[in-house]
């Protein structure tokens, strides 16, 4: 946190883990760079767990050119043929993946087939030929094309892949089948590529009732305009977001803030070229697949954050979405002023609209030897606790395109040196290639709730942006 007066932050220490801190932005950048992994295609097959169904992602989440089915309009084909509406227990069936696409010469896809109350694993593949292979995760089976299944036999399609698959030994229960393909043009990068779901689903021989299509299918319309929207980020601006993040995926975040204004700055100076700037870079690790845990270090007051989260309402088809945040922060590399925080992350949607409200508890939130030299100034100072109730609005004007906007007021506690001043900010998030860019203003120019939360400390917005990328 900035603060006046010459001899402020006169204080020196030593910190016993500084070495192993400088180590940290490194290993941040590194696996930055390594999610850029995902501009390569996979003419060998996908990786696990890009199905689209289960709350999966399908594979338009880096090949995402075209919205995904969009390729139905303009004559493309993608499903899954020969699942049996009602399956007997043990009896083996042959089932075929169709896929084509005019313009077209390479091919993918993934399938599975699981229980619809559990998500467990279904029966059993077949695998016959070259042409497809089985990839395991998490006990669940998952079926692709292998590089010589990839070529096809002909431009446009097309192409079928033929696998036989072996019902359960007993009837447990309804059984979805959910795939995903891909119809590439062979240029080895996720541009040009037409992306596919599709989904089927089979009964026990015997089960009463029709065979009604179940909601949990999670299939995408056939010529859907399936929006996933840009704002499924771990924060909007300052504020964090209620995120389904699954067990094994790693999210990186990069946060500018430019020290000048706009109002007072030159262009050099807004773009942080003759001022500098506040840098944040972060990496958050889901544990499970509701929980996840994360750190993060800035570069004002040397501060690392040690963040965890749990999802308690993250489901696509509810309007509602919740999850609780919590952790620590610590300056000079997490050697003094310890701030624990809380933070309830609650967000609504309705159509396009998204409205956020998140509710932050900052604990030792006063910086005791700041106060002690500027107590006259200090608002609030003989509180140790903040209170803030963040608002933010998220406007989808396009699949890809959002408009943000944060406030957060403070509302009781400690609030800084000098006059009140709460965070705000807006900003334009664009999703490409699988990243999230959003280019933003903020009257703070901190990323941590003890700092943004307590008090933004300038009343003049500066330039600023946020860089976000889902690796899995």
């Amino acid at each position: 946190m900035w603060c006046p007066g010459p001899d402020v932050r006169s204080l020196t220490f030593r910190s016993r883990l500084a070495k192993h801190m400088y180590a940290i932005p490194a290993v941040l950048i590194a696996g930055f760079l390594l999610s850029f992994s995902c501009l390569f295609a996979h003419s060998t097959g996908p990786k696990p767990r890009y199905t689209g169904g289960f709350k999966e992602n399908s594979c338009n989440f880096c090949h995402n050119a075209y919205p995904l089915n969009d390729g139905r309009a303009k004559g493309g084909i993608f499903q899954i043929d020969g699942v049996p509406r009602l399956y007997e227990p043990g009896k083996t069936y042959t089932l075929s993946i169709l896929l084509g696409q005019p313009g077209q010469s390479r091919w993918g896809f993934e399938l599975s087939a699981r229980f619809a109350d559990s998500g467990r694993q279904a029966g059993q593949w077949v695998l016959p030929g070259e042409q497809t292979q089985q990839k395991l995760e998490s006990e669940v089976q998952y079926v692709t094309q292998t590089g010589k299944g990839s070529e096809g036999d002909a431009p446009d399609g097309p192409v079928e892949y033929r696998v036989r698959w072996t019902a359960p030994s007993q009837a447990e229960g309804l059984i979805l089948f959910n795939a995903a393909g891909n119809a590439a043009d062979d240029s080895d990068t996720p541009l040009g590529d037409y992306i596919y779901t599709a989904g089927s689903f089979s009964k026990p021989a015997g089960a009463a009732g029709p065979a009604a299509r179940p909601a949990a299918m999670a299939a995408a319309p056939a010529h859907g305009k399936a929006e996933q929207r840009v704002q499924e980020t771990p924060r909007g601006i300052s504020l964090p977001s209620p995120v389904d993040l699954k067990r094994g995926s790693v999210e990186i975040l990069i946060q500018h803030r430019f020290f000048e204004s706009l109002r007072d700055a030159s262009l050099a100076g807004a773009l942080g070229i003759d001022s500098g700037a506040n840098i944040g870079l972060g990496v958050n690790f889901g544990l499970t697949d509701r929980l996840s845990a994360g750190i993060s270090r800035s570069r004002n007051d040397q501060i690392v954050e040690l963040r965890g989260g749990y999802e308690i309402l993250t489901s696509p088809g509810s309007a509602w979405k919740l999850s609780l945040q919590g952790g620590v922060e610590g300056q000079r590399n997490f050697h003094e002023q310890y701030s624990p925080f809380l933070q309830l992350a609650a967000a609504m949607d309705r159509g396009p609209f998204r409205l956020s409200l998140v509710p932050t508890m900052v604990f030792n939130s006063r910086p005791d030897q700041l106060v002690q030299y500027n107590r006259e100034s200090a608002i609030h100072p003989d509180s140790n606790h903040s209170f803030s109730l963040g608002i933010g609005a998220d406007v989808a004007v396009h699949r890809k395109v959002s408009l943000l906007g944060e406030y957060v007021p403070r509302l009781f506690g400690y609030g800084g040196l000098q006059q009140r001043n709460d965070q705000l900010g807006a900003g334009v998030a664009i999703r490409t290639w699988g990243h999230v860019f959003t280019v933003l203003v903020s009257s703070s120019r901190d990323f941590t709730p003890a700092q943004y939360a307590v008090n933004a400390l300038q009343r003049d917005v500066a330039l600023g942006f946020n860089i976000y990328r889902r690796i899995r």
